[in-house]
């Protein structure tokens, strides 16, 4: 069962990134970077990917994972709840 309440507007995504330390973070991210973002291990973040639970918020270069940002912590915060 959920806590939430509400979920997380485009507008309050965009807020958090505007000013302060998010302004240090571009738009699209490494794996790496979304780790140390979420403070998730890089290795989780590759699990979620391999198991479609970051589906339409990342993209593959060749061995390249590119994550768009707004789109990884919209899924993180509005996403359905995961079970395992």
């Amino acid at each position: 069962m959920t806590t939430r309440k509400r979920k997380l507007s485009q507008t309050e995504i965009a807020q958090a990134f505007a000013e302060g330390l998010g302004t240090q973070l571009p738009p699209i991210l490494t794996a790496e970077q979304v780790a140390e973002l979420t403070h998730i291990s890089v290795k989780t973040i590759y699990e979620w990917i391999a198991k479609g639970r970051l589906d339409g918020a990342f993209r593959k270069r060749g061995k390249h994972i590119l994550v768009w940002r707004d789109r990884v912590i919209d899924i993180l915060f509005n996403g359905p709840e995961w079970t395992s």
